[in-house]
C-alpha cells in the first residue's frame, strides 16, 4: 500500500480527526461488561471480551443488535431500540472501569497538538459517554471538537458526522485527516473527501488492510512518522 501526497504546503494536515475505540481507547472490557449485563438481564449468555470486540464501532443499537445474534436471540429493531436506554443505564455506570489509552496514544495526542495541528473526536458512541471517558483519561484538552454517535443525525460511515467536526474545527476535508480503525471510519472519510489512515488492532472483524484505507500504519506511535513531511501524505483522489 502506497503511501498518500501532502495535503498542505507544510506538510502536516491543518486537522486530524481522530476515532474513539480501537484507535485512542481500549473500551471493549466496559463494553463487554454492559452487553453482558443486559444479555443476561434478558435470559441470554454473554460473550467473551474477544467476541465483542468486533462488534464495536457502529453505535449501541448494532452492538446490542449483534450480542443477541450472537446468543442465538435475534431481535427485531423495536426490540433493540427498547433495550438501548437499558444498555445505557448500564455501560454509563462502568464505561470508565477499565477503559484506557491505547498504548502512546498520549504521547501522539501530545505531538500533534504541540505542533500546532488541530484535532477533533469523532465517534459513534453516545456523546454522554464519550465526554465522561474523554475526562477520565484527561485528554479533553487535546480536542479543539468532540463529536458522538446522537451529536448528529447520523452516523459513520455517513460522513455528516466527520464534516459537523471539521465545521467546528475550522477546518476543510481537503486540509484534513482521518485517523481510525473501521470499516465505518475509511466510509466516512471517503465521503467526506478526507484522506484516512487506519491502525491495525482496534475493533474491526476482517484485517484493516482490507478495508481501503489510504495507509495503514504498524501501531499508534508510528502516525506521526506516517504523516509528512517525511514522508509526505498524498490527498486521496
Amino acid at each position: 500500500m502506497s503511501q498518500p501526497e501532502n495535503l498542505s504546503a507544510g506538510g502536516y494536515p491543518d486537522a486530524i480527526v481522530w476515532d474513539l475505540d480501537g484507535t485512542l481507547v481500549e473500551s471493549a472490557a466496559d463494553l463487554a461488561t454492559a452487553l453482558n449485563a443486559l444479555l443476561n438481564e434478558q435470559g441470554q449468555m454473554g460473550h467473551e471480551v474477544s467476541k465483542v470486540r468486533p462488534m464495536i464501532g457502529h453505535g449501541v443499537a448494532k452492538l446490542i443488535k449483534r450480542g443477541f445474534r450472537a446468543s442465538g436471540a435475534p431481535l427485531d429493531q423495536q426490540a433493540v431500540d427498547a433495550l438501548v436506554p437499558r444498555f445505557m443505564d448500564i455501560y454509563t455506570a462502568c464505561c470508565t472501569e477499565n477503559t484506557c489509552l491505547v498504548e502512546n496514544a498520549r504521547d501522539v495526542l501530545k505531538h500533534f497538538y504541540h505542533a500546532g495541528i488541530k484535532q477533533g473526536l469523532c465517534t459513534n458512541k453516545p456523546i454522554s459517554v464519550t465526554r465522561m471517558i474523554v475526562n477520565a483519561l484527561d485528554i479533553k484538552g487535546y480536542f479543539g471538537s468532540v463529536i458522538g454517535g446522537d451529536s448528529t443525525s447520523a452516523k459513520k460511515p455517513d460522513p455528516l458526522p466527520l464534516l459537523t467536526c471539521l465545521d467546528e474545527l475550522g477546518s476543510r476535508p481537503e486540509d484534513a485527516l482521518m485517523i481510525g480503525d473501521s470499516g465505518a471510519d475509511v466510509g466516512a472519510a471517503r465521503a467526506a473527501k478526507v484522506p484516512v489512515i487506519l491502525v491495525p488492532d482496534g475493533y474491526t472483524g476482517v484485517p484493516a488492510v482490507s478495508l481501503g484505507a489510504d495507509y495503514v500504519v504498524g501501531r499508534l506511535a508510528d502516525i506521526p512518522g506516517s504523516i509528512p513531511p517525511h514522508p509526505p501524505l498524498r490527498r486521496s483522489a
